[in-house]
């Protein structure tokens, strides 16, 4: 067999099996998926309503941790553009009665997870099955909230690394939270992201002083964060992450930017099972589509043609969605393993020397070793101690001037001669 009809009948076995994964897929889920339909539905009166505002509570049992109570909410969030949309959000609140000036608040932002219906965090049968920290959170006092973001299981268009439509579906979240039973929230918060949620957290923090000034954000700790997306694209375009990721943007960033041809950067395999790959969610069950789209890049079928960045409009668009480092009034713990084969350290790495350049109140936590899923656990359980604390008075002071352990590559800092020139 040649090594073209090889590559032929190895798209032809995944397009079998994306095929035959999907239908056994809705076979399973569209039935629960159908009865959840009704609550997440776009309400009547959307547009009018202040945001934040709540149009549905109900309890969600599969979300209860020892301590506290859980609820499923729909509200009122706004996309990039100011247009008005609903996003879905579980609520966990301490059963322990609130402090006097309300119980401490944090946001939990989710990294990627995949873009079909029941993908949505809320609509998943085990809602916190990658958040084993909501425990302590709920021990330290935390009422915690935690968007699905606006698409995710409700009317679209999703906003996928979006950083303005992820940061306001973030903030709105925080202002539902007055509408949860029992919540009693404070005025002040503070935010915990993982991966896109990262993306999320950061740029929250970046409109929240503009757009909730009336709602002090207090710190923000993020694990693997996707920040410095220009040196992830540049390393992962042609690897089997770049299909996972690719996908999503692919559905999601056409919409924000209709003038953009993003086709012209796509593989014709990419331009034709995108959907399926960015539909599949991650962590229930087997998401075959992205792994297939694994297969596919190792076997030379990526899904993109070339690296995006070398289209002028793709790569400023990239460069727009990278969130600028914070101010030194925002204290940031920042956790990035040095084995993450998803978000590469050496984009964090260089994170790290632009933040530190700029003045930011960084605490830069360097896990030897680690990947990039069980960065996810990690960065809660070092962040709600750091996060509380913030609560109580602590004054963080920045701990990011020395050389990261592993080098810079692959991003707008890796002409610099080194750290400190």
């Amino acid at each position: 067999m040649t090594a073209k009809k090889a590559l032929l009948a190895c798209i032809g076995i995944i397009a079998a099996a994306i095929l035959l994964t999907t239908v056994v897929h809705r076979v399973a889920a569209e039935r629960r998926q159908d009865a959840l339909d009704a609550f997440y539905a776009t309400p009547e009166g959307v547009e009018a309503a202040p945001p934040g505002t709540v149009f549905r509570t109900e309890r969600l049992p599969s979300a209860d941790v020892a301590g506290g109570t859980a609820y499923r909410l729909l509200y009122r969030t706004e996309r990039a553009n100011g247009e008005a949309a609903v996003s879905g959000a579980i609520a966990i609140v301490p059963i322990a009665a609130a402090p006097a000036d309300g119980r401490p608040v944090l946001a939990w932002a989710h990294g990627t997870i995949g873009l079909g219906r029941g993908c949505a965090p809320s609509r998943r049968s085990h809602p916190l099955q990658a958040t084993p920290w909501v425990e302590d959170a709920i021990a330290n006092g935390f009422a915690v909230i935690a968007p699905d973001y606006a698409g995710l299981g409700t009317a679209g268009p999703n906003g996928y690394l979006l950083g303005r439509a992820e940061a306001r579906d973030v903030l709105n979240a925080v202002r539902a939270l007055d509408f949860v039973p029992e919540a009693q929230p404070s005025r002040r918060w503070t935010v915990l992201g993982h991966s896109q949620g990262g993306h999320a957290a950061v740029w929250a923090a970046e409109l929240a002083p503009i757009e909730m000034a009336d709602r002090p954000l207090l710190g923000v700790a993020v694990g693997a964060p996707a920040l410095n997306l220009d040196a992830i694209v540049a390393q992962q375009w042609n690897a089997g992450i770049g299909w996972a990721v690719g996908a999503e943007m692919y559905q999601s960033w056409p919409v924000a930017y209709p003038n953009v041809d993003f086709s012209r950067a796509v593989s014709w395999l990419g331009q034709r099972y995108a959907g399926p790959v960015a539909d599949a969610c991650i962590g229930e069950g087997i998401p075959v589509p992205p792994l297939l789209g694994f297969v596919a890049a190792g076997i030379g079928l990526p899904f993109f043609d070339e690296n995006p960045l070398r289209d002028p409009q793709l790569a400023a668009i990239v460069e727009r969605q990278t969130p600028a480092p914070l101010p030194p009034s925002m204290p940031v713990l920042m956790a990035q393993g040095t084995a993450d084969t998803v978000v590469p350290p050496a984009s964090n790495a260089a994170t790290q020397l632009e933040w530190c350049a700029a003045g930011s109140n960084l605490t830069m936590q360097w896990l030897g070793g680690i990947n990039h899923i069980p960065a996810g656990p990690i960065i809660g359980t070092l962040g709600i101690p750091w996060l509380r604390a913030l609560y109580d008075g602590a004054k963080p002071q920045p701990h990011c001037n020395f050389v990261p352990p592993v080098a810079v590559t692959g991003s707008r800092l890796s002409d610099a001669a080194n750290f400190g020139t």
